[in-house]
């Protein structure tokens, strides 16, 4: 793998009798961006930490840009890190925060302030440099963090959700501030989530953990369109399973309502969402083999306009064989 630039190999952790990594291998690429997505306690924050060497693993091996770094103390890998939280000096500017990293590094007095600076700016965060934290938002305190991290010009740059204490709308724009840093400095990057719209928007590769494992690693449109199994396909995006043991399923947005065509089904609820509405339906004909089964589907406004969306109405729906999703070719061990 000679484009591989951060390489984890065979990784196991134990804690007592739990078992929080089991024989974890993956290559990331230089300047990619990669989410560990994945429920609370499936082991991506340990992960992420065994990475920092902030953990030792049990088993296995991590190298960055061709150097063997199991052994290396945190301090000597050469990465910067964002936690949830904002872990900012509360008694030194955002300014100081920032040169509080650089001058471990010995450089001298000028140029900290610079480099300080270049890293504000990046964040557009110029304007606050001599405000002290409790005076910023959520938000600017977490751009605070990130310019921290980037000012020491890292290898790469590990992310623990980083941005799962602030509020929605904050969340957003922050999603996109950094991807767009880390695009202009093309670091590499390692971004720990567990909101899958997180993971899908601001990922090149998603890998999905599940119980100690990767379960699936790939772009955000294969994880979404392909997903391996019936974990990743239920974890990433809503999903209909159309028969008890979850081998086939459907996406909502994929079922297709169309008068005459298709099987019966009465509404049963309509959720208004802004661009669309989800409405769950319950299957009638008894010839069908989804019987008494519910759907939800999600239609356009604009699909939605041609049907008489009221509860206890009649539509007929029918599931694309194209866009059946089939998993019991995929046998998981």
């Amino acid at each position: 793998m000679h484009n591989s630039y951060l390489r984890v190999e065979g990784v196991e952790k134990r804690f007592k009798q739990h078992t929080a990594l089991k024989n974890v291998s993956f290559d990331i690429r230089k300047n990619e961006f990669v989410c560990l997505l994945g429920p609370s306690g499936c082991g991506k924050t340990t992960l992420l930490r065994i990475i920092a060497g902030l953990e030792e693993p049990d088993a296995g091996r991590i190298f960055a840009g061709g150097k063997d770094i199991t052994a290396l103390p945190p301090a000597k890998r050469n990465f910067g890190i964002v936690f949830q939280s904002y872990a900012l000096f509360p008694n030194l500017t955002a300014l100081q925060n920032i040169e509080f990293g650089l001058r471990a590094r010995k450089y001298e007095k000028k140029r900290i302030k610079e480099k300080a600076m270049e890293a504000l700016a990046l964040v557009e965060l110029l304007h606050v440099k001599d405000k002290y934290p409790a005076q910023l938002s959520g938000g600017m305190q977490q751009r605070v963090s990130l310019a921290r991290a980037i000012a020491l010009e890292p290898d790469f740059l590990l992310l623990d959700e980083p941005l799962s204490a602030l509020d929605a709308k904050v969340r957003e724009k922050l999603r996109n501030e950094i991807r767009s840093v880390q695009e202009k400095l093309g670091i590499t990057t390692i971004m720990v989530t567990h909101d899958q719209e997180e993971a899908l928007t601001m990922a090149d590769r998603i890998f999905v953990m599940d119980q100690a494992e990767i379960k699936q690693a790939g772009t955000p449109q294969e994880i979404y369109h392909k997903p391996n199994q019936p974990f990743v396909a239920d974890f990433i995006g809503s999903m209909n399973f159309l028969n008890e043991s979850m081998e086939t399923a459907i996406r909502p947005e994929h079922v297709v309502v169309e008068e005459g065509k298709g099987t019966a089904a009465v509404i049963e609820a309509i959720e208004f969402k802004g661009p669309v509405y989800r409405v769950k339906v319950r299957m009638t004909e008894a010839a069908s083999k989804f019987y008494n089964q519910q759907i939800i589907i999600d239609l356009s406004a604009y699909a939605a306009k041609e049907i008489n969306l009221e509860r206890g109405n009649v539509i007929s729906i029918s599931l694309p064989e194209s866009r059946l999703l089939d998993f019991k070719e995929q046998v998981v061990s």
